[in-house]
């Protein structure tokens, strides 16, 4: 049978080693004024994000743009002022995306030795000049048993990837849902509640010059920024607790560039309550000078509660459920899959 011009494509091109593939930055990060205060999660995001599409463009020669997060956990917190270190590594490429694996450090004074605090794994896509994918880029050479387990860890990710969005459109082709089936103690314990509608929260800006790249787009990292700070409002909102602090963020994808002309339009909702957390979801659109209205990204990231002295606290407030709401029974009903899932991933981690 004879190839097609794709698989001649991916047969012919060049191959670039492993070992050639990374890139390490340091930083000290955030304000004087702050020093020692918690910094928000979104600005190491927008530091993962530069390393990572650092990488991609050296490896491809060719603009690229992120197309997607995988989840993210804040094993740490990172303060202000703290010397932060991120690694990035290129562990795959396919036809024209690149999967980059970006390990965040911060330097502990007492211990004066860096501890890891993120970890995540980052799509970027080669374009062309008119921001379409471009293929001929270099694949990538494994040279030892080493680079191979990465490679084959890359390919468990990208599994688990499809096993998440499988799950998630089984939820939404799925049949009616139960309001008693699907909540569950942890949400139907609390002292108040709220309708998921009357947590939401909707936010518009217009992003300026300076914050677009080489492409002529808005930096993904400035986004993610912006998704961090949105997310975090929703669930104090909900809680009405100003000391909640982003924990995690679970797969944010890119849809559609942004440009600087573009009125971008973010609303979150809290979707899914536990012990301590609190899961926001977010959706971004566009409104574009021509009258488009795409849709642009979206993520959900999960919010810790704190105290005053620091821990973690009970969140009191509950999310309302009801048949009638099907919409919010389904994104209730998918975050749960999304824990259970997480929950599995780590535990294959921890014993792999």
């Amino acid at each position: 049978m004879q190839a097609s011009p794709a698989q001649e494509r991916s047969e012919q091109r060049p191959l670039r080693p492993f070992a050639e593939a990374r890139l390490s930055m340091a930083e000290i990060v955030g304000e004087e004024a702050l020093l020692g205060q918690r910094m928000q999660a979104g600005a190491i995001l927008d530091l993962m994000d530069v390393v990572a599409g650092r990488i991609a463009f050296q490896h491809a020669r060719s603009r690229v743009v992120t197309l997607s997060f995988d989840r993210v956990d804040l094993m740490e917190p990172i303060l202000h002022l703290d010397l932060v270190r991120l690694d990035g590594q290129l562990v795959s490429v396919g036809r024209s995306s690149m999967v980059v694996e970006v390990k965040c450090y911060r330097k502990d004074l007492a211990a004066r030795e860096f501890v890891p605090v993120q970890r995540s794994f980052v799509t970027m896509v080669a374009v062309d000049e008119h921001g379409r994918s471009n293929p001929d880029i270099p694949g990538l050479r494994y040279d030892s048993p080493g680079e191979e387990r990465v490679r084959d860890e890359a390919a468990r990710r990208k599994e688990a990837s499809r096993r998440w969005v499988e799950m998630q459109d089984a939820v939404d082709q799925g049949p009616r849902l139960i309001a008693a089936e699907v909540e569950e103690p942890f949400n139907r314990d609390k002292r108040h509640f709220q309708t998921p509608a009357e947590t939401e929260v909707e936010v518009r800006r217009q992003f300026l010059p300076r914050n677009q790249n080489l492409q002529g787009t808005i930096f993904g990292g400035d986004v993610l920024l912006w998704m961090d700070r949105v997310a975090t409002y929703t669930a104090r909102q909900f809680t009405r607790n100003a000391r909640m602090v982003t924990l995690a963020m679970n797969r944010i994808f890119f849809k559609q560039p942004i440009f600087s002309t573009d009125l971008v339009r973010m609303r979150s909702r809290v979707v899914y309550v536990r012990n301590y957390t609190a899961e926001v979801e977010i959706d971004v659109s566009l409104l574009r000078v021509n009258g488009e209205e795409p849709p642009s990204h979206s993520g959900y990231f999960t919010v810790l509660n704190l105290g005053a002295d620091g821990f973690k606290q009970p969140i009191e407030t509950g999310l309302t459920l009801s048949g009638e709401d099907q919409a919010s029974l389904r994104a209730f009903q998918k975050a749960k899959l999304r824990h259970r899932l997480w929950r599995e991933e780590r535990a294959a981690r921890q014993t792999g």
